[in-house]
């Protein structure tokens, strides 16, 4: 029996309907845009967002991602299964790229040279690939070959083509899904932290812990520590918020770290602190660094930490907790001995957990809205096309 390399054709008197083959071949891409990305996340460690919660806004990324990879021009994919499918076989007109040199200069992105890449590779290669598994290989090629090496080998040579341009896709596909969870993550979390940091109120310790989560959040991915531990720190530091360090007129200082000015040439506040000598406590003034937004506090942190090299222990800690507070207080970071074990204590202490919770919950309600241009998930789309398209 002869095996066609024609598309076959389900249905004869829709073949023409372009609307329907271009329908399905979207559907075909979107299919293959969530098997990627699934492949991806269990080839990957992950990034919680928050312990044990990750699962949720994994898959309400993964979903939204794909949905936006696949949107507009796509992946690309679609063109190749429609023209698969038996929809456009006119041969596109070549465009006169005089006509756009700003576009006929400009270099291509990675994505978009791998796409032209697969939608490049003839047709002609199909059908051979279908002669080959049909046992149709060439006589040129069979008799010089045994049937089993010459039906490998020709099937490898003649689909590398196809294979290397879509390996490129995924390559730049993968790039793109590595950049963008946390730009899809703080769209989702930050107005959630802000709704639940205002219905707690300021002065609460829910509410200092919910103000400072979205930047945490940002500080500890650079450091690659929990961001837990770095709101723990913060509130131990500032008594939950209530004992910010203040400048002279009276307004805060920002400084969420307790970092003092030494060598510091910016702006400076001083306040009365605790220091401990011996194992004795004793107060004393000291100035400190001062900042224009606890964003500045968190920003300087991360430097400080990253740069200097007594905290290289604490930078390897990764999401243990104890471990960071206890390399942080052998470097040297604060004088009073018990400073790991109250760090270690507040970040899993019920306070932190609750505020937390309320996090998640408002987060997933936040994300189970419809999707509206202006609603935080079409936002986070958004946000995962631009990191396509960087």
């Amino acid at each position: 029996m002869r095996i066609s390399g024609t598309p076959i054709e389900l249905n004869p008197a829709q073949r023409h309907d372009a609307a329907r083959i271009d329908q399905v071949a979207r559907e075909f891409e979107g299919v293959f845009a969530q098997m990627m990305i699934k492949s991806m996340r269990d080839a990957s460690f992950g990034d919680a967002l928050f312990p044990g919660e990750n699962q949720l806004y994994r898959d309400l990324y993964d979903q939204r991602l794909a949905k936006s990879l696949t949107e507009g021009e796509g992946l690309g994919l679609a063109k190749v299964i429609a023209r698969q499918l038996g929809g456009g076989a006119d041969p596109a007109p070549a465009l006169d790229t005089g006509l756009q040199p700003a576009a006929a200069d400009v270099p291509a992105l990675p994505l978009q040279q791998a796409m032209h890449r697969l939608d490049a590779v003839p047709d002609a290669l199909n059908t051979q690939a279908l002669d080959l598994i049909a046992g149709r290989e060439p006589a040129a090629d069979a008799a010089a070959r045994s049937p089993m090496d010459g039906f490998i080998d020709n099937l490898m040579r003649r689909a590398q083509p196809a294979m290397d341009a879509i390996g490129d896709v995924a390559q730049a596909v993968g790039a793109a899904v590595g950049r963008a969870p946390a730009v899809v993550a703080d769209a989702v979390i930050e107005p959630a932290a802000r709704a639940v940091a205002a219905s707690f109120g300021p002065r609460s310790p829910e509410g200092f812990v919910a103000s400072i989560w979205g930047e945490a959040q940002k500080a500890a991915r650079e450091l690659g520590v929990d961001a837990r531990a770095l709101v723990a720190q913060a509130a131990l530091e500032t008594g939950w918020g209530r004992r910010v360090i203040q400048r002279s007129d009276g307004n805060t200082a920002n400084n969420l770290f307790g970092i003092k000015a030494t060598g510091w040439k910016g702006e400076r506040a001083a306040a009365t602190t605790h220091e401990y000598s011996n194992g004795v406590r004793h107060t004393e003034r000291a100035d400190f660094r001062a900042y224009g937004s606890p964003a500045e506090s968190f920003a300087d942190y991360v430097r400080m930490i990253k740069h200097n090299p007594r905290y290289r222990q604490a930078l390897e800690s990764g999401g243990d907790v104890r471990r960071f507070a206890s390399a942080l207080q052998q470097a040297g970071y604060a004088t009073d001995p018990r400073y790991a074990d109250k760090i270690s204590s507040i970040a899993n202490g019920p306070t932190l957990e609750r505020a937390l919770s309320a996090i998640g919950t408002q987060a997933r309600n936040l994300a189970g809205t419809a999707v509206q241009p202006a609603n935080v998930l079409a936002s986070a789309a958004h946000a995962a096309r631009q990191a396509v398209l960087r």
